[in-house]
């Protein structure tokens, strides 16, 4: 579903991804690890052209998009879905509303059918009965999950995640964890986790990237990290480990 061929990225004079390349199968859940500043943001971000490659090719369901037009780019990004690390709701927009903007906006269907469909999602994200609560009358961990409800409504092949756990207490995590292995399983998608938390990788990736200094220093399942030599996946396992 996605794969990347030495590609490389640079701001100026700073590269920032050094011939990275890797390849997700359809229906992979993928875990890009890696401390604070190692390209692992920039990475996915590449993958919807909100960045281009500064060399190097990137393929998405079978088409070679680094070199794509903007217009050409669009039918790629509605393939693709992207939880950012904050919930990014309209405050002025009820959670319903918050999860019909994207159906609205792509979708020509009537009232009865964006109401199922939003339903559906809510549902999916174990969030039902707080469809007409404004965003700031719910907790922050029900925000993160409307949106994921938000971005699965418009049915993409490919879901990615920008540190989804990120400020939120043990609890909430597992339960954010547990909705992305559930959504991958069910909806059948290809899902991207940017992340700098082993533990939540060992539980339900399929494979595992480290990155380090904008280069990949192991990859595997989880099973094959576990016994990995290299000292920042130690440093990593020994965390989650004794987390």
């Amino acid at each position: 579903m996605i794969r990347f061929e030495n590609v490389v990225k640079s701001f100026g004079e700073r590269t920032i991804l050094k011939g990275i390349s890797f390849s997700v199968r359809e229906g992979e859940i993928l875990f890009i690890l890696g401390t604070s500043g190692t390209g692992k943001s920039v990475l996915l971000k590449n993958i919807v052209g909100l960045l281009r490659p500064t060399s190097g090719k990137i393929w998405i369901d079978g088409l070679e998009v680094s070199q794509l037009s903007e217009e050409d780019y669009f039918p790629v990004r509605k393939k693709c879905g992207m939880v950012f690390q904050h919930p990014a709701l309209f405050d002025s927009m009820s959670v319903f509303e918050n999860v019909a903007f994207g159906l609205r906006k792509h979708y020509r269907l009537s009232e009865d059918e964006i109401s199922h469909k939003v339903r559906n999602c809510l549902n999916l994200v174990n969030l039902s009965g707080v469809e007409y609560k404004m965003p700031q009358a719910i907790s922050y961990g029900m925000q993160k999950r409307v949106s994921l409800a938000r971005t699965v409504a418009i049915d993409p092949r490919v879901l990615l995640f920008d540190e989804p756990t990120t400020g939120l207490d043990p609890v909430t995590t597992n339960a954010v964890n547990q909705l992305i292995l559930d959504l991958s399983r069910k909806l059948k998608t290809t899902s991207v986790v940017v992340s700098h938390d082993m533990h939540c990788a060992l539980d339900i990736a399929d494979k595992i990237i480290v990155l380090d200094k904008g280069q990949i220093i192991d990859q595997g399942t989880p099973e094959e990290l576990k016994n990995s030599k290299q000292p920042l996946v130690v440093d990593f396992l020994t965390e989650a480990l004794n987390a």
